[in-house]
């Protein structure tokens, strides 16, 4: 089915780490933003695990480097910098509950909500799990939908709802987060977007599943 979510004054997109809000909904951002939708984001981990051997990029650096990443490629979709709440819960390490409470205070400081949207539980990350599930417990009055990150590959159950999106707009966003991208060489142990994997994220459909 075709997403039909215009109607909505007031969004939050939940991203576990920085790119994710990319990787799942930039699409879903931008048809809001044109709609006139007040579109907010909210970043739950600090993004700091992606390379902890690097000798270069220490934590404090790679922190203020991703939220950079954020920031520039958001501002292309029209998200503007007041509008991105960085949440700060620990990078491989954020528990249900720090998220549900992260979640609840950055919730309540904003508008009233029509529409959130965020990971689904069963993404395979632990940190998209633990997301999920505090979004599940949360804002019950708001339509939630979700988004699927790991593995890359389509959403097939439940009540599911596509979008169509420019595929080379969306990846060159992805590609604007650089160090998830092979830019830091210190660590042979530190994350990658594979070409394979940015292929999937890239894909001209996203889907969401109607999760309330």
């Amino acid at each position: 089915m075709r997403l039909h979510v215009a109607h909505a004054r007031a969004a939050l997109v939940v991203a576990p780490h920085p790119d994710d809000e990319l990787i799942g909904a930039a699409g879903l951002i931008a048809y809001l933003i044109r709609r006139g939708t007040t579109v907010h984001v909210a970043v739950a981990t600090d993004g700091a695990a992606s390379h902890p051997h690097s000798r270069k990029w220490p934590r404090r650096r790679l922190i203020a480097a991703r939220q950079m990443e954020t920031r520039r490629a958001l501002r292309r979709l029209g998200v503007m910098p007041a509008s991105i709440h960085f949440l700060g819960l620990p990078d491989g390490g954020a528990s249900v509950d720090d998220c549900r409470r992260a979640l609840t205070r950055q919730i309540r400081r904003l508008p009233r909500l029509d529409l959130i949207v965020g990971p689904t539980r069963d993404d395979a990350h632990p940190d998209h799990q633990a997301v999920a599930i505090a979004l599940d417990a949360i804002g019950k009055h708001v339509r939630l939908l979700g988004y699927r990150v790991w593995p890359p590959h389509p959403l097939r159950r439940g009540r599911l709802w596509t979008l169509p999106v420019n595929s080379a707009a969306k990846r060159s966003l992805i590609r604007l987060h650089h160090t998830q991208l092979g830019s830091i060489r210190d660590d042979p142990e530190g994350f990658q977007i594979m070409p394979r994997e940015l292929d999937a994220f890239a894909r001209p459909l996203e889907r969401y599943v109607a999760l309330r």
